[in-house]
């Protein structure tokens, strides 16, 4: 398959965003859209799309924040040459919801398909209205592909006795199970392995219960062994063309391929990092795209007393006053995903003013310095983790923190509500 080696022209690349994977929408799709409930702006996850909607709660929550987001997937297909993106939203998308995120990244027109690595995030997708192609980058069992194939999701194989599961699931079903290969060109992680994977492909290009609809691999972002791997994949590719072998939609390069290998962008790219807000490492990549935090995680104001000298707050009275200050409390602590560490060593902001977090971070608890005057009341909105202030910044929390930007998004509490604003 020829690579196209600049922009697409738009009719070309409308045509890829919404049909690269070659997978209508199943009735399963259009009925999980039509029972989202759109009235409210909730969805079954607790989500919300409501733009004025507004908390009255003290209870923590995730904000996502959907300009960034576009923003981010704009920069993707920017780097892409124009490519439809294969957004990846795997592991619950990070920690932030795919419940949320997957809807809110479907609605954009670069995004031409979901990846995720769950059966159940598919379906979770499926259920909140997502009707664009989802592909599973993983193996599943006859069960499994049989689940998926009836909700018109994307499933993966690799393994030796794929075929056989296949025919299975495509009796049961009464059609080919549409699905990807997973070739593994090295990274001896997943995928069947590209010395032996011809005699399995051929089988199951040429087979009537499998539509292979894409091929893929995953490098190792090792830049070097990357372009190995790519010779690896591109040998195979010249095999599978000169048998006549269709393999369907090419895909490869995650954020970091993305930003350094784009002979490997193929049809589609698949980033994930990068959609959140995340640079990949490697020389220059901050300067090669300008990437936006997407989330904040927020909570109210839910006590404010004054401190005397000598007055302690917090197990093993962790802040001890030197002078006369007033403390709040934040009902949000490690269990909803802000990390202990964060004690002494991050601020939170509150009507644009940043204040140190000085009495413990405890499972549910967070107690701030606020200082000599009461600048903040019960109710007022507390920012631990967002886009506002150099003091607060993904980023920046992973660093005081330890944590690594991962580390940070990946532990926020599912049970979390999700606003996007």
């Amino acid at each position: 398959m020829d690579r196209p080696s600049s922009p697409l022209p738009r009719r070309r690349f409308l045509n890829l965003a919404g049909a690269a994977l070659g997978l209508a929408a199943t009735s399963a799709c259009a009925t999980a859209a039509r029972t989202r409930d759109t009235g409210t702006g909730r969805s079954s996850a607790g989500a919300t799309t409501d733009r004025n909607y507004t908390p009255q709660r003290f209870d923590p929550w995730i904000e996502l924040d959907r300009a960034a987001w576009t923003h981010n997937v704009r920069e993707a297909a920017r780097l892409a040459g124009g490519r439809p993106i294969l957004a990846v939203v795997k592991n619950n998308a990070y920690g932030l919801g795919d419940r949320a995120v997957g809807p809110l990244l479907a609605e954009m027109p670069e995004v031409g398909g979901i990846a995720a690595v769950r059966v159940e995030e598919a379906l979770a997708m499926r259920e909140e209205g997502v009707t664009k192609p989802i592909v599973v980058m993983a193996e599943g069992s006859e069960n499994e592909i049989e689940e998926l194939a009836r909700h018109g999701v994307l499933p993966s194989v690799w393994l030796d006795d794929a075929p056989e599961r296949l025919r299975n699931v495509s009796r049961r079903i009464g059609r080919p199970v549409p699905v990807q290969l997973f070739i593994d060109t090295g990274m001896n992680r997943e995928g069947m392995p590209y010395t032996r994977a011809r005699r399995w492909i051929e089988e199951l290009v040429e087979s009537e219960y499998a539509d292979v609809n894409g091929t893929y691999t995953m490098f190792t972002h090792d830049l070097d062994f990357d372009r190995e791997q790519l010779a690896r994949f591109e040998e195979l590719l010249a095999w599978a063309r000169g048998r006549n072998l269709p393999l369907g939609t090419l895909h490869a390069s995650p954020s970091f391929e993305l930003f350094h290998l784009p002979e490997a962008h193929y049809d589609m790219v698949r980033p994930g990092n990068a959609l959140f807000g995340n640079h990949p490492g490697g020389e220059g990549a901050g300067e090669m795209a300008d990437l936006k935090p997407v989330f904040r995680l927020n909570a109210r104001v839910v006590r404010v007393e004054r401190l005397e000298p000598g007055d302690g707050a917090g197990f093993y009275r962790t802040f001890t006053a030197d002078r006369a200050t007033w403390v709040a409390l934040l009902p949000v602590g490690r269990t909803d995903g802000y990390p202990s560490e964060a004690n002494g060593t991050c601020e939170v902001l509150i009507k644009g003013r940043p204040y140190p977090v000085a009495g413990g971070v405890n499972s549910a608890h967070t107690i701030l310095d606020i200082g000599s005057e009461k600048t903040v009341d019960v109710g007022d909105v507390a920012t631990l983790v967002g886009p506002d202030h150099p003091s607060v910044l993904p980023h920046t929390v992973a660093e005081r923190t330890g944590r690594g930007f991962l580390g940070i998004i990946q532990s926020m509490n599912p049970r979390l509500p999700r606003r996007v604003v």
